[in-house]
């Protein structure tokens, strides 16, 4: 079988194969993989002197080779991403986010709810209790923090839960993400954002959202304030353990 042009380029194959595996970015991994697959193909079809049948064979293994290594990088990211999305948030090296007049014990957590602050010294610490359920909880595993939290859609029905950083959604819609390990977002199924927890350093915890609950007036947390029902609640420094919104 002669060597021709076709058949040094095809040796780009396995740089490109290296990269599909060594990049972190699915996009440029699969475009990597194309790329090795189509010069490989281009290289074996240009070899008329081997029989047609053959070329043929050879090109479908090349396919399956490709197409597996594709599908395996795919598996290796989703659970990567799982991986990150169950991790716990770890505390950043941010600043708070305001400055205020409430003081943060050394050992306890300031939790920055838009105009209102809680001093969090023991966990679990509810955020959200509505009529004896926790909707929106707050766990420490060893360092790092963990949140539980019940999405309701604004209609009232329930689309998703997070356990302890582990998502689970009754409408594919809803979903999460991890920009970081320090950030945790939750969508609803109107691929809306109703919670963006930060946790900024070892002493601050940011939230910002919607949280609603059946037939209670949705409690909306924005970066400066905090309110229901239309009304914005005034500045406030909790410190004692009760729940920071609480419906009976």
């Amino acid at each position: 079988m002669r060597v021709d042009r076709r058949d040094a380029v095809a040796l780009l194959a396995l740089p490109l194969a290296v990269v599909a595996f060594k990049v972190g970015n699915a996009v440029f991994a699969t475009l990597c993989l194309t790329l090795a697959g189509a010069v490989i193909v281009l290289a074996i079809a240009g070899h008329d002197e081997v029989a047609w049948k053959r070329r043929l064979a050879v090109c479908t293994v090349v396919f399956a080779a490709d197409l597996g290594a594709l599908l395996y990088l795919y598996r290796v990211e989703k659970a990567e991403e799982l991986r990150q999305q169950v991790a716990p948030l770890v505390a950043a090296a941010l600043p708070e986010p305001v400055s205020s007049n409430c003081p943060i014990p050394r050992n306890a957590v300031g939790l920055y709810l838009g105009n209102r602050i809680s001093v969090i010294s023991e966990f679990p610490h509810v955020v959200f209790r509505a009529h004896g359920d926790d909707v929106l909880r707050i766990d420490r595993q060893a360092t790092d923090l963990v949140i539980s939290f019940r999405v309701f859609n604004d209609s009232g029905t329930l689309v998703a839960r997070l356990d302890r950083n582990t998502f689970t959604a009754t409408n594919s819609a809803s979903h999460v993400e991890r920009p970081d390990p320090s950030n945790l977002i939750v969508f609803d199924d109107q691929d809306t954002k109703i919670l963006d927890v930060q946790f900024l350093n070892p002493q601050a915890l940011k939230m910002t959202g919607i949280l609603r609950y059946p037939g209670v007036d949705p409690i909306v947390i924005s970066e400066k304030y905090s309110g229901q029902g239309g009304a914005i609640s005034p500045p406030a420094c909790n410190a004692g353990g009760n729940p920071d919104f609480e419906i009976k």
